[in-house]
């Protein structure tokens, strides 16, 4: 009887692996735009092209969408007096008007990045599936990696700790419903907070040195073949 239970449960752990998975790509690209001018994007307005817009200080600093996964960027030290009261004035006039936000300050413990994803509708989506993935976490009787106190520090501190333990508990998604032994010494509090805190500091790191790079590459590849 628990067969289809179990089954149900690994599939609903792809599903929700999936959405942060790809909550997490437009949040990277987000961060990682190309460079363009001013002009580009006052073209890209107004030919109905942009769909979202992050912007913060005056002159402007200026992230722009025109769809999930291709961002740009004009840099406000070329914007001459752009200001935010401009933007707003651009945006009320661009038909459909994109959706903007303010910059969001990520000098804070927990970033809640999955709640911040810059696409309309995303805060339900990646958002929702963050907290479907804690309430898991939680009730997951005995997690084999480490306890829940470890767990609940990678999902906030540690950023990617919802999407670990959706491909790893409570047995690794690519052994299916096989079991799966614990390790002989599974994480506590202490050393859970440890690794947190050391993947805070690397993943911005990793995202702008090597995993935009990559992305950015891929997309290249996949929009220029025939």
């Amino acid at each position: 009887m628990r067969l289809p239970y179990r089954i149900a449960g690994l599939w609903v752990r792809v599903a929700l692996l999936v959405v942060l998975l790809w909550g997490a790509l437009v949040s990277v690209l987000s961060m990682t735009p190309r460079e363009r001018t001013l002009a580009d994007f006052h073209t890209a307005l107004r030919s109905g092209q942009v769909t979202y817009v992050i912007y913060y200080g005056t002159p402007v600093d200026l992230r722009w969408s025109t769809g999930p996964l291709f961002w740009y960027h004009a840099d406000r030290s070329a914007n001459g007096a752009y200001t935010p009261r401009k933007l707003q004035r651009d945006l009320n006039a661009a038909v459909p008007r994109p959706e903007a936000t303010l910059a969001h300050s990520r000098q804070r413990l927990f970033s809640g990045w999955p709640f911040l994803v810059p696409f309309h509708g995303a805060t339900w989506l990646v958002g929702g599936a963050w907290i479907a993935a804690l309430f898991i976490m939680i009730g997951t009787g005995r997690p084999r990696l480490g306890n829940r106190w470890a767990w609940f520090w990678l999902f906030t501190v540690g950023e990617v700790g919802a999407m670990l333990f959706l491909l790893l508990e409570p047995r690794s998604l690519w052994r299916g419903l096989e079991p799966q032994d614990p390790v002989p010494n599974p994480m506590g509090a202490g050393s859970g907070c440890v690794l947190a805190l050391c993947l805070s500091l690397a993943i911005p790191v990793l995202v702008v040195v090597g995993l935009s790079s990559v992305f950015h590459t891929l997309l290249d590849l996949l929009f220029s073949a025939p």
